[in-house]
C-alpha cells in the first residue's frame, strides 16, 4: 500500500531548527494515522533527486518540510523543458525554514494534518530564468518564489552564510538578521549600468541598484514590496531601483518592512511576459534565496504549471 503522503525532510533547514519541527510534526502524523514515507535530504540538491525518483515509483501526493531552498530543488526534479512530468501531481508546503516567503502569499487557514486530508488543489504560475553559472556555463532553472539582482543578491550571500552572534541573532530574529545582511552588503555595493527588456520594450539604466522578478512579493523575513500578484494571472512582477546613493539604500529598508517601497520614487513597477538584463558589470543573478550565476539573464512565465495544496 502507498503512503498517503511523500513527505521531502530538510532537516538543516532554518539553521538546523527544522530537526526538532519534524520530530513535533511526526508525532502529528502519527497521533492522525497519517501514511507517509519520509525522505531525508542529506546533501545538497538531493531533493531533486529524491522528488524525481518518488514521481517515477508512482507518488503523487509530495510534501515538503523545508524552507524555500529546498522547495526550489524540487521545482528542478519535476520540470523537465518547461513542462511537468506528471500531471497528478500536487505539492504540499509545510514551512519548517528561517523564512518561508512561499507561504506568506496565501492566507492559509489550514493546518498541516488539514492540506495532508485535503484535495482541493489551485494551479499556479511558477517562471524560468536562463543565465551563465560562475564558470560561464549557460544554465536554466525554475523558480517559484523570487529573483534578484544586485544589492539583493549580495545581501542574500551573507545572510545564507552567516556566521557566529549574526547567526544566532538570525535564529532569533529572522528580520533582525536580514537588516544587518542588508547593512553590510550596502557599505560594498555599487550602482551598474544595464539595459532591461520588458516583453520587447528596452530601458537603459546607467545606476541600478536592483532589480526583482517576481511572483511572491515577500523575502528575507517580513520585508515585501507590498503588491502581491495574482498567482494564477500569467505575467512576471518586475521592481527596479535605479538613481540611489549607499545613504539611500540604508534609508529605504524601513519601507521594505512597511510594504511602501512603491511609493518611493526611484522604485519602478510592471509586469511582463519575458524580461532580459544586459550588463558588464560584475554582479550576481539570485534566485529562491540561492545565488547561482551571472548575467545576461532571460525570464519567461509558466502559466497554471504546478498543483499546490495550500
Amino acid at each position: 500500500m502507498k503512503p498517503e503522503i511523500f513527505i521531502i525532510v530538510n532537516p538543516t533547514a532554518g539553521d538546523g531548527l527544522a530537526k526538532k519541527r519534524w520530530q513535533d510534526f511526526e508525532n502529528d502524523l502519527n497521533n492522525n494515522n497519517i501514511r507517509y514515507h519520509a525522505a531525508i535530504t542529506e546533501y545538497k540538491n538531493h531533493a531533486t533527486e529524491l522528488i524525481s525518483a518518488a514521481v517515477s515509483s508512482g507518488q503523487h501526493r509530495i510534501g515538503i518540510f523545508s524552507g524555500d531552498g529546498t522547495l526550489n530543488e524540487v521545482l528542478q526534479g519535476i520540470f523537465l523543458n518547461d513542462k511537468i512530468i506528471s500531471d497528478n501531481l500536487k505539492l504540499i508546503f509545510f514551512p519548517a525554514g528561517s523564512s518561508c516567503d512561499f507561504e506568506k502569499k496565501f492566507n492559509n487557514q489550514r493546518d498541516w494534518i488539514q492540506r495532508i486530508q485535503a484535495d482541493d488543489a489551485v494551479s499556479i504560475d511558477i517562471f524560468k530564468v536562463e543565465c551563465h553559472d560562475f564558470t560561464g556555463k549557460q544554465i536554466s532553472r525554475y523558480i517559484i518564489n523570487n529573483s534578484s539582482i544586485g544589492i539583493i543578491s549580495m545581501a542574500n550571500e551573507k545572510f545564507i552564510s552567516v556566521k557566529g552572534i549574526t547567526k544566532k541573532i538570525k535564529q532569533m530574529n529572522v528580520d533582525v538578521g536580514a537588516v544587518i545582511c542588508g547593512l553590510q552588503a550596502i557599505t560594498q555595493f555599487s550602482p551598474f549600468n544595464a539595459e532591461i527588456s520588458l516583453d520587447g520594450e528596452t530601458i537603459p539604466l546607467k545606476s541600478l541598484s536592483n532589480v526583482t522578478i517576481f511572483k511572491t512579493a515577500h523575502f528575507g523575513g517580513d520585508m515585501s514590496y507590498g503588491i502581491e500578484p495574482a498567482q494564477d494571472d500569467g505575467q512576471l512582477s518586475v521592481v527596479w531601483m535605479d538613481g540611489m546613493s549607499r545613504l539611500g539604500l540604508a534609508a529605504l529598508m524601513p519601507s521594505l518592512f512597511t510594504g511602501r517601497i512603491l511609493k518611493k520614487k526611484q522604485a519602478h513597477y510592471k509586469t511582463c511576459h519575458k524580461f532580459e538584463l544586459h550588463t558588464d558589470d560584475n554582479v550576481i543573478v539570485e534566485t529562491d534565496g540561492e545565488n547561482i550565476g551571472i548575467p545576461p539573464v532571460k525570464y519567461s512565465i509558466l502559466p497554471q504549471a504546478l498543483q499546490v495544496i495550500i
